[in-house]
């Protein structure tokens, strides 16, 4: 059977299919039009291959342009992608890693930083930024360092932040601020403000400030002593370092008490409080006493090494043999502590 060329001049119909000769257009079939042009001028028209290849083969790998802004990608051997905005380069993108030119402005809940040394050129670092008032400020504000991941106050994080929760009544000594930076610690995750158990302490050279408080209450200075003391004995200035236990009744040489928790503490890198205990010579601070005592009574020296006694009526007593006042009872006759008011005249 002879094979020969099938050709309609003014079109044919088949069903819903129509081929129109002036045209060469098909209807019928999603209006497709078998075109040969180079470019299809319309959506129903097809591309041929020829054009398809050409374009795609135009379109460069190394540079997006719309205007003024574009996006460049080189590589001769050291990379680059730059980032042009209306003729501003905004983003560098090397080996060595990203640069911003301009603002950057990161919408989240967190921002991670796997980085060993951030540097801030700005002086000023703005927490709380979105805080319009003061009823929207967190109760703890500030930096934290982690140290681990447990529980232990040496694992704790560490915290210098605005304590919004700070009890500040208002006067100018407290800054009248409504809070009060503090140091403190608490679990990594933790959201808790700081309780007087949280505080850790902070060292300096010199404390330049109006007013200063402490939680305890008296003047304490470390002094070499010739062997551990325990809290509350009374000291006097002798023995083989600098002091000794007071061992005799109604010492005029009593200089001071045995102190571990000083509101000031002096001296306080001659040594440890093994070798070189807190002497406290003025302030409240408890003392070891033997025997029973009226709150208010003058406290001396006793025969009990290290210990004080209640004045009795038939004592003789000048300035020099007082340690204190009282400043609670005790009722029982063996020794214990008692807090008291010392004073020493040395």
């Amino acid at each position: 059977m002879t094979t020969r060329n099938f050709r309609v001049n003014n079109g044919l119909e088949v069903g819903d299919v129509v081929v129109t000769a002036s045209s060469n257009a098909v209807t019928g079939v999603s209006s497709i039009t078998l075109d040969n042009e180079t470019a299809p001028n319309a959506n129903a028209k097809l591309a041929n291959k020829k054009y398809v290849d050409d374009q795609v083969a135009a379109v460069t790998v190394t540079n997006i342009v719309q205007n003024n802004t574009n996006v460049t990608v080189a590589d001769s051997g050291t990379g680059s992608i730059t980032a042009t905005v209306d003729g501003n380069t905004e983003l560098t993108i090397t080996d060595d890693g990203l640069r911003v030119h301009g603002n950057l402005t990161v919408d989240g809940t967190q921002t991670i930083l796997n980085t060993t040394t951030l540097s801030v050129e700005d002086n000023i670092i703005e927490l709380n930024r979105n805080v319009s008032a003061n009823t929207g400020t967190p109760t703890v504000t500030g930096i934290q360092v982690n140290r681990g991941e447990g529980s232990t106050a040496i694992e704790q994080a560490l915290l210098w932040a605005w304590d919004e929760s700070f009890a500040d009544d208002g006067t100018t000594i407290h800054g009248n601020a409504g809070g009060a930076f503090t140091a403190f610690k608490r679990e990594r995750n933790g959201t808790q403000a700081p309780v007087a158990g949280d505080l850790v302490d902070i060292r300096a050279n010199v404390v330049h400030a109006l007013s200063t408080s402490a939680q305890y209450a008296d003047v304490g200075e470390r002094f070499a002593a010739d062997a551990p003391m325990a809290e509350g004995a009374v000291v006097m200035l002798g023995g083989q370092q600098e002091i000794t236990e007071v061992a005799s009744d109604l010492s005029d040489q009593v200089f001071g008490v045995i102190s571990t928790n000083p509101a000031y503490a002096m001296n306080a890198g001659a040594g440890n409080s093994d070798s070189h205990p807190f002497v406290a010579m003025t302030g409240r601070t408890p003392v070891r006493v033997t025997g029973q005592v009226s709150k208010g009574q003058r406290l001396v020296s006793s025969n009990v090494k290290g210990t004080a006694r209640a004045v009795s009526d038939s004592d003789t007593i000048n300035p020099f043999h007082v340690i204190g006042r009282a400043l609670e009872a005790k009722t029982d006759d063996g020794i214990g502590m008692v807090n008291c008011v010392v004073r020493t005249n040395n």
